[in-house]
């Protein structure tokens, strides 16, 4: 059995550990890290072709139908022409599109909302500065952690993400310049020396989220689907950011079900 060990942090403690940090009290989380999201994605890349396994890049799900053997997938490719692909198994996992894919099937699946987050970098000169990922209280209205410290593995630093929530499903990765007084705002808070002119606009990213009116913070949807009378059928919907670091794990769950 794994045991977590969170520790408490008087403000004493926390000026000592993190001397640029401003806080009256800190939990202290011993399993948080930080991953490469790109090297990852290669790493898995690396092993699925060592896997002999097959892709269809630039093509779009648009139709799916159980069959007493499987399912046959519909794919429009990156010509327009449609393809069709049948399998005993198929794990959707679909992202920003999952619940689109689910419900082609039919059945009461969650509906997503997106969230969009954006990322503002800090100067060099904050460079190597901090010790810890640094974690506000949570953000409860949109559904977040809140804008907290991270670095890279260069140790460059960069505070987010925001939350904003996109009405009509758009993709736009654009980092909005008029989201500094808000970062700066945020950073101040924990950051008592921070300058407006220590922070530039990064990178933004999307994430899938289930919304619930009596829970703003649910948990991913993981379903083999086989009572709904889909066996062979995996959904994995809104698995938002926290999903990266937890998708080896997941993995291992799904695999298991799988015979």
């Amino acid at each position: 059995m794994a045991f977590r060990i969170f520790v408490f942090w008087s403000q004493k403690e926390i000026n000592s550990l993190e001397p640029n940090i401003e806080a009256d009290i800190g939990l202290q989380v011993g399993c948080t890290g930080i991953v490469s999201a790109h090297d990852l994605m290669a790493a898995f890349y690396k092993i699925s072709q060592e896997g002999d396994h097959d892709y269809l890049f630039k093509s779009k799900v648009v139709g799916a139908d159980s069959k007493s053997d499987g399912y046959e997938i519909s794919i429009e490719n990156a010509q327009g022409e449609l393809e069709k692909v049948s399998a005993e198994w198929v794990i959707n996992a679909a992202g920003l599109e999952s619940d689109m894919v689910a419900q082609m099937l039919g059945g009461d699946y969650p509906t997503l909302r997106y969230s969009k987050g954006c990322y503002y970098k800090l100067s060099s000169k904050w460079r190597g500065v901090f010790n810890h990922l640094v974690y506000p209280l949570p953000d409860k209205k949109h559904g977040s952690l809140g804008i907290h410290l991270s670095f890279d593995e260069s140790q460059m630093v960069k505070l987010g993400p925001s939350a904003h929530w996109i009405q009509d499903r758009t993709e736009d990765y654009d980092v909005e310049e008029n989201l500094l007084d808000q970062f700066f705002t945020e950073g101040h808070r924990y950051i008592p020396d921070l300058k407006k002119e220590d922070l530039s606009p990064d990178f933004s990213g999307i994430r899938p989220k289930i919304w619930l009116n009596e829970n703003p913070m649910p948990d991913f949807y993981i379903s083999h689907e086989a009572d709904k009378g889909y066996p062979g059928w995996v959904n994995l919907i809104g698995i938002e950011s926290p999903g990266l670091t937890s998708a080896i794990a997941i993995g291992e769950d799904v695999a298991t079900w799988i015979i």
